[in-house]
């Protein structure tokens, strides 16, 4: 039997005027100051902020799915993002602003790497927890021993080659960053790849990586407030997990063979992904000039699944 599990999801709405005016007020202090290129497609491009209105199915298929679930904690900038059909009063709600638990010399910040990175921090946080982006969702029912058997987290095979990314996205920069820093907790060659879908995670473990580590994660994020190639992303604590031994390792295309990764763009057949477990659904560059065509037919797919309110919901 498993201790509590908590779920943790990040949200962003871009739509907030004081969140917007503080993000145009900081990209063009970084592009005056030449600290940021102002064509990053990975700081700046639309994909990354954009608000696809649809975080009320998020909670309808955790409440539906993961009955098991302890508390989900919602985390946002300030009180402004949080939604108006949210019902704050739900005892199974904690909803965290960034301020309580990152370091205020990365504040504000832009970049959802650097707020993953700091999750550990919260202090009433479950020792078990399962770090979810607001685009994937619990799409049926799963069980918690997916994530968690007797405290141990579970997490699936996804090695690749060893060795360097060798190219200019900004985004790989940031995996060989992980990369140098996994290196000193193990003899292994070992490399794990980054996948999109909720993980396992755990508290305790991933403080302490943080204490050993904590100037060298701060000045990887300090330089920006937004996505940049200096960046160490928070699938470190995942990694180090593995290579450490300290987490059980299912055999690649296991724990999420049924299960799914959606790159979003116009033309897709959502109902063919009707009875996978977990959907991630990616908002990429593809999405740009149809947007509102995408949008609407994934909402009316998430209206089909997910009709009934949730208890959180006013």
């Amino acid at each position: 039997m498993n201790n509590k599990i908590d779920i943790v999801v990040s949200y962003l709405d871009d739509q907030d005027p004081i969140w917007r005016q503080n993000f145009n007020y900081w990209k063009q202090y970084e592009i005056i100051n030449n600290i940021i290129n102002p064509n990053s497609p990975q700081a700046f491009g639309e994909e990354r902020t954009r608000n696809w209105d649809f975080m009320q199915y998020w909670f309808r298929g955790v409440e539906q799915n993961c009955p098991w679930v302890n508390k989900i904690f919602f985390i946002i900038q300030n009180e402004n993002q949080i939604p108006k059909w949210l019902n704050k009063n739900n005892p199974k709600l904690r909803i965290v602003y960034h301020n309580e638990f990152i370091p205020k010399e990365l504040l504000p910040t832009f970049n959802g790497m650097t707020i993953h990175l700091y999750i550990n921090q919260i202090p009433d946080l479950s020792e078990n927890y399962i770090m979810c982006d607001d685009d994937c969702f619990f799409f049926n029912p799963i069980k918690e021993e997916k994530f968690f058997i007797n405290n141990v987290a579970q997490h699936e095979d996804n090695q690749i080659p060893y060795g360097y990314f060798f190219d200019g996205d900004e985004f790989l920069h940031v995996m060989n960053n992980n990369f140098d820093l996994e290196k000193k907790y193990t003899n292994e060659q070992i490399k794990y790849h980054f996948y999109h879908l909720p993980a396992a995670r755990k508290k305790s473990f991933e403080q302490q990586i943080l204490k050993e580590n904590y100037n060298e994660i701060l000045n990887a994020q300090i330089k920006s407030k937004f996505r940049y190639k200096t960046n160490l992303d928070a699938n470190i604590y995942s990694n180090i997990l593995k290579l450490t031994k300290n987490c059980n390792i299912q055999p690649k295309n296991t724990m999420y063979n049924n299960s799914a990764y959606i790159a979003l763009k116009p033309g897709i057949n959502f109902y063919n992904y009707k009875d996978k477990e977990m959907i991630c659904f990616n908002d990429v560059d593809l999405v740009t000039g149809h947007f509102e065509e995408i949008k609407q037919s994934l909402i009316n797919f998430l209206q089909n699944k997910f009709p009934n309110k949730s208890s959180f919901e006013v």
